[in-house]
């Protein structure tokens, strides 16, 4: 059970960083100062879902299993992330 608790949780904060309107400006700031590297990290889900499920995973399980974590929750946020855009191909 926690394990899905935080792999949905992890989910949540990474589209709350890359589609939310609290982090508009950041994200602009970023692509504006570095769009190569952080900045397209903080818009793309399947990206900072990746490395926020490895952070995750290293902080509430162990380094061996942070690798499912970080695959875990970068698929959950590209899929929930494509299922809230219109015409969106899964």
């Amino acid at each position: 059970m926690q394990v899905l608790l935080l792999c949905v949780g992890l989910t949540g904060l990474t589209l709350i960083i890359v589609r939310g309107s609290v982090f508009h400006g950041f994200r602009d700031w970023l692509l504006r100062e570095r769009p190569d590297d952080v900045g397209y990290l903080f818009t793309c889900c399947q990206c900072l879902g990746f490395w926020l499920g490895l952070l995750g995973g290293m902080l509430y399980a162990d380094i061996g299993t942070a690798p499912l974590y970080a695959g875990a929750v970068s698929l959950m946020a590209m899929l929930t992330d494509r299922c809230g855009q219109p015409n969106a191909v899964l």
